[in-house]
């Protein structure tokens, strides 16, 4: 049987400083042990430690303060979006794929948001729709009014890690939503359709609410599709 591949000492030293980390052994803004002290509790030489802060540093957990040492970092959702966001754009997904991970996520972020919106978060997505009714002709400006308005359910639904998956995909889908921008009747009948998510919440109704985020997202797949399509077809011509 070949012998399995052993990981680079600095990954293994990593994910042993890692779990401390997420398991609170070393807390937020605590400072992880000094160089040597770590080769000491590891076995390993100072290059290997500082490879594997390097990477610890890359994730997010820590940050070099050269005045005082490795620093802990806290929970950073921004760090987690940009990384999700780069991942998404490297991977190169389809946009039926992005599409598809959109709608479970939306239609169940929906209801949760018909049930435990606020005021606020109503008074957000009204603004949201109204940039949209003063932007029919203008695709960036209209469709960053259409991120926002969905971005503010994913608040209303009262659970950060809805906004933390939702933005990033919006993002990755935005440069094809504006590329699919055709026709204020087109436009003025998705407006339409926010109006009704909105009533839908408004109105603590989630089931209506997942009805009609339902038939929203198909109606802008089909768009995504209708112009994959025709890109497509010019380019075999």
């Amino acid at each position: 049987m070949p012998e399995r591949t052993r990981r680079p000492l600095h990954r293994e030293v990593a994910e042993v400083l890692s779990e401390q980390i997420l398991s609170g052994q070393y807390p937020e803004r605590s400072l992880l042990p000094p160089e040597r002290a770590l080769c000491e509790q590891h076995g390993v030489s100072r290059t290997v430690v500082r490879e594997a802060i390097k990477l610890l540093e890359s994730r997010g957990l820590v940050r070099i303060d050269r005045g005082r040492g490795t620093v802990v970092r806290g929970a950073d959702y921004d760090f987690v979006m940009d990384s999700l966001k780069l991942l998404l754009r490297r991977s190169r997904h389809s946009i039926e794929q992005l599409l598809e991970v959109r709608k479970v996520l939306e239609t169940g972020m929906v209801a949760l948001a018909a049930e435990r919106r606020t005021e606020e978060n109503v008074a957000r997505m009204d603004e949201a729709l109204e940039r949209m009714r003063r932007s029919p002709g203008e695709p960036a400006g209209y469709v960053d009014a259409d991120l926002e308005f969905h971005a503010e359910i994913a608040r209303a639904a009262g659970n950060p890690v809805f906004l933390t998956i939702l933005e990033p995909l919006a993002e990755s889908l935005r440069q094809s939503r504006i590329a699919t921008f055709s026709g204020e009747e087109t436009v003025k009948m998705r407006t339409r359709q926010h109006e009704e998510i909105l009533d839908r919440i408004r109105n603590h109704d989630a089931a209506a609410a997942q009805a009609a985020m339902f038939r929203h997202l198909s109606d802008t797949e089909d768009d995504l599709r209708r112009h994959e399509s025709g890109n497509g077809a010019g380019e075999r011509k």
